[in-house]
């Protein structure tokens, strides 16, 4: 586990982000995907926390953060980072699990934990190379109202070192 503290300029740089995505997506008249019912404040939180965990990996890893958004009202197809790796942001709770949805993009999915306050932790990844792959995973938890997900136990995500 890799823990992160953000600094104003790196939360800044998420504030922003989170912003930019979430104004593109209400010119485009789309909220967030996959049965997601939050109203516009959930989805802004959520929105900014996706973005406070991309910081914090760029920031943990040294790696280039581009803060990516459609400004052309498309949907943003590439990778949250180079070489396919995707990241996803969970508050910290009693039992925390990596999603991943059928049918995303195939990559290396990063799970990464809000602490509290501007403190994340970086838990592992794990690899998304198929839909059959990952049959044995699929869930959809007791919400007969959302799609089934692929779930990652902590136990079984990869060791950052070996990304």
């Amino acid at each position: 586990m890799i823990k992160v503290e953000l600094k104003p300029i790196d939360v800044e740089l998420a504030l922003d982000t989170a912003s930019k995505r979430f104004i593109g997506n209400l010119k485009m008249g789309k909220g967030f995907s996959y049965g997601y019912k939050g109203d516009y404040r959930k989805q802004i939180a959520d929105s900014f926390l996706g973005a406070l965990a991309e910081t914090s990996y760029a920031k943990a890893f040294n790696k280039y953060y581009n803060g990516s958004y459609s400004d052309n009202l498309e949907r943003y197809t590439d990778s949250d980072f180079q070489n396919n790796i995707e990241i996803r942001a969970q508050e910290k709770k009693d039992y925390n699990f990596l999603l991943i949805r059928p049918g995303e993009k195939k990559g290396k999915y990063i799970l990464v934990i809000h602490e509290g306050d501007f403190e994340f932790s970086i838990l592992g990844w794990f690899p998304y190379t198929s839909d059959e792959s990952m049959q044995h995973r699929l869930t959809n938890f007791g919400y007969t109202h959302r799609p089934a997900v692929y779930k990652v136990d902590i136990k079984e995500l990869y060791n950052m070192n070996d990304l």
